[in-house]
């Protein structure tokens, strides 16, 4: 399965869907509707999945990072399932804050659930 994703790997453990970003850099609209394809492909068919979309290796991404990010998170939600965001690193994590896109304790109606860790996030879609 993961052979046929140019941006991204996939893998499962511990039944949740975890979806790692390949990229360093998201800034063309075009790169981004590509991945985008390929995290609505990696969930097709799932019901009620449990995904982590693994942001570790990103170093860099504009808004048109977000409109992918947003169709699966709604897809995800639609089929009953929990979408988690992890890694978040530096600049790409202060976008997130920025635009309110974080679900945290000043923030309640953000967008996105997000943690530090690969295995609080798997924990969290587990619980």
């Amino acid at each position: 399965m993961s052979g046929s994703f140019r941006h991204i790997s996939v893998r499962e453990e511990s039944g949740v869907l975890i979806l790692t970003i390949e990229l360093k850099r998201i800034s063309s609209y075009e790169l981004a509707e590509e991945m985008g394809r390929e995290l609505i492909n990696a969930t097709q068919g799932r019901q009620a999945p449990h995904v982590v979309v693994d942001l570790g290796k990103l170093e860099y991404m504009s808004s048109v990072g977000y409109g992918p990010l947003i169709s699966l998170r709604g897809r995800v939600r639609a089929s009953g399932g929990h979408l988690i965001l992890c890694q978040l690193a530096g600049v790409v994590r202060e976008m997130f804050e920025a635009t309110r896109l974080l679900i945290n304790p000043q923030s309640p109606k953000s967008l996105f659930e997000f943690t530090d860790t690969l295995e609080s996030a798997i924990a969290m879609c587990r619980a």
